[in-house]
């Protein structure tokens, strides 16, 4: 009942000072704000690769561009990612089809080419992503088809002039309008379109401002000579790192021995995401702890000044028999009510913008993680806790003779 009574003394009180009160909540709201906005983007953001690099399947091995420097056995960390060197490719369609041949345990080996080039269509025109690649390019990204059907072997046998058009690619040369069989001009060469891709998103990769045809094509039609990179589909998860060293040495052997090119396992991306991320919410969580410390002394603030102008009333509290300890829950009551309600104000204010966020952004997810508002809760706790405490004494060590005289 005492607690009750004190919470219902200190919602009053709060209200007596609206204008003070308001600031102090707004400067809660704002630190719970960016403490849970943030995290709860970081956990979505996490959340939504590793669904998406699972969903590309733990069995993948990507060949790209570049070099780790000084990269041992095992090791793929955050030294490792600031040890990458970028170069120009030379991966290529051979290299592929020699890991194809040489280790049997790949059950797919997917060369990508790709160039930025203008496509037409009677009087459209759009900027694509030229993209070479081979049938099995469809299963490796288990990509779905809204019309048509993806490359086939004939197309590569043949030499045929077939293209495969991505989502967006279609909409902004053909609209609504049926694209199969339509003459698409990209490089001086025309493409007869014999399928256009569902639309598709994959946090780092586009496919839908893409236009697909045989690897060989891009190549004859382009002064492009090397893959960007290259997939492999391994038969086995539990061979993943074996079969990736039998892929180093295939590729190091096509390259005499030249080490430009790194080889990515999905379960080392999925690895390395999990560092980042921890780094990423440590920094999160220091910068909203310096910004709780901010409200804090803001909270203190307010209630100091209305422990100053509250003292004749403090001084007849205690003279009509109010104990200390009463005097300090109440206005410690007052400093963690101040800061609680400013916290689930900044919670509420952090979902809605997360829920626009996801509107905007539709590959992340849009979940408000229970241990974010945990976080949120427990540090304005502690906020109001430890800065209402001074106050709190202030008022405690009050005496009612000095109060009373007080004006």
């Amino acid at each position: 009942m005492r607690l009750l009574r004190s919470l219902s003394i200190a919602w009053q009180s709060m209200w007596d000072y609206k204008g003070r009160t308001t600031l102090a909540l707004l400067g809660m709201l704002v630190s719970t704000l960016l403490l849970s906005f943030l995290l709860a983007v970081l956990h979505n953001f996490q959340n939504s690769v590793e669904g998406q690099v699972q969903g590309f399947g733990l069995r993948q091995i990507v060949a790209m561009p570049g070099r780790v420097l000084n990269r041992q056995v095992g090791q793929f960390d955050l030294s490792t990612l600031l040890s990458i060197t970028t170069m120009n490719s030379t991966l290529t369609y051979q290299d592929a089809i020699n890991v194809k041949k040489q280790v049997p345990e790949v059950v797919a080996a997917v060369p990508q080419t790709e160039i930025v080039a203008n496509a037409h269509y009677g009087n459209q025109s759009t900027e694509v992503l030229y993209t070479g690649t081979t049938p099995a390019f469809k299963d490796v990204f288990r990509l779905t088809l809204a019309e048509g059907r993806w490359l086939d072997q004939a197309d590569v046998k043949n030499e045929a002039q077939s293209i495969v058009l991505g989502a967006q690619t279609k909409q902004t040369l053909f609209g609504h309008k049926n694209a199969l069989g339509k003459t698409v001009i990209i490089k001086g060469v025309p493409f007869k379109v014999v399928g256009v891709l569902a639309p598709k998103e994959l946090i780092g990769f586009n496919f839908d401002e893409r236009a697909y045809t045989e690897y060989p094509m891009v190549i004859a039609t382009t002064n492009v000579r090397h893959a960007s990179m290259i997939f492999f589909t391994v038969a086995n998860q539990a061979q993943v790192s074996a079969v990736s060293g039998q892929i180093d040495s295939v590729i190091a052997a096509d390259h005499h021995g030249q080490k430009d090119y790194m080889l990515v396992q999905a379960d080392e991306a999925l690895h390395l995401v999990g560092i980042l991320m921890k780094l990423i919410t440590a920094i999160t969580v220091g910068i909203a702890g310096v910004s709780f410390v901010v409200s804090g002394i803001g909270i203190m603030n307010v209630m100091l000044l209305v422990v100053h102008e509250r003292t004749r009333e403090i001084g007849l509290r205690k003279a009509v028999g109010a104990k200390s300890h009463q005097v300090l829950l109440q206005f410690l009551a007052e400093a963690l009510m101040i800061s609680v309600a400013g916290s689930v104000l900044g919670i509420v204010v952090s979902y809605g913008l997360l829920k626009l966020l996801g509107h905007y952004f539709t590959t992340i997810t849009t979940q408000m993680p229970l241990y974010v508002i945990e976080a949120s809760l427990l540090f304005s706790l502690a906020v109001g806790l430890i800065f209402g405490l001074s106050p709190a004494l202030k008022a405690v060590r009050i005496q009612p003779v000095d109060a009373l005289r007080y004006e």
